[in-house]
């Protein structure tokens, strides 16, 4: 009788303690997984003041809702987040929005751990426009960052389809050449870079190169009218398999 109380308490024992390794090893994955997004306290020298507030904001929502490997993430910054639901515009839950308001190529470059890891089928990427705002960056500089962007993405996820949107146009007169230029660059090298250019700038345009407010609220930022417009341009892409 001892022995099979004795043997009945080393089972018990055995499997708590089985049960705890497996709870140890389930908080230790969720630990490993903090590490694919930047810490809260990562300064982006390209971020504005807002921008330093806003973006680990966002970094917590990314971690408390993270991707499935398969989704289509649309990337970029506040013309992204303020899209919304993604997957509602699109009729596909797999579509997920991954846009920061504010953000920069720079921050863009310090994020793409979570997608990588996570393998997308397609990321649609709309970078560039607050870079473009900043005197001390260039057009090339702003290409180069995009083209890391890309060659990180396709480095590491070679499965993922890179869909690379033209840097859409402003009211802003004396930003107008250089977002040419950032597009030109773009353009010159969709045969070489492994990405699918869609040169979205120009359904937004005007004859004289500027946005057409049909589409926005303040000359940068879209109107729901301008997100159909984006939303029609690209649903053939975002549904083709």
């Amino acid at each position: 009788m001892p022995y099979i109380y004795i043997k009945f308490v080393t089972t018990v024992m055995c499997i708590f303690l089985g049960c705890s390794s497996s709870n140890d090893a389930a908080h230790k994955d969720q630990q490993d997984l903090k590490g694919l997004y930047p810490s809260e306290t990562l300064i982006i020298d390209t971020h504005t003041e807002w921008t330093r507030g806003h973006y680990p904001i966002r970094i917590k929502e990314f971690m408390a809702h993270p991707l499935e490997h398969g989704d289509i993430v649309f990337l970029g910054n506040s013309i992204t987040e303020q899209g919304g639901d993604w997957g509602a515009r699109f009729h596909n839950p797999k579509v997920k929005n991954r846009g920061i308001a504010g953000d920069t190529t720079d921050g863009v470059l310090a994020r793409l751990n979570e997608l990588i890891y996570y393998t997308p089928s397609k990321v649609f990427m709309l970078i560039g426009i607050n870079d473009a705002f900043r005197d001390d960056m260039t057009a090339q500089a702003i290409y180069d960052n995009i083209i890391k962007i890309v060659h990180r993405i396709h480095n590491e996820s070679p499965d993922t389809q890179i869909f690379l949107q033209t840097v859409l146009p402003t009211t802003t007169e004396h930003l107008k050449m250089k977002i040419q230029k950032i597009n030109a660059l773009l353009m010159g090298t969709e045969l070489t870079e492994p990405y699918n250019l869609i040169g979205l700038h120009d359904y937004f345009a005007t004859e004289n190169d500027l946005m057409d407010m049909a589409f926005s609220t303040d000359g940068v930022h879209l109107n729901e009218n301008g997100y159909r417009n984006w939303v029609n341009v690209i649903t053939n892409l975002v549904d083709k398999e």
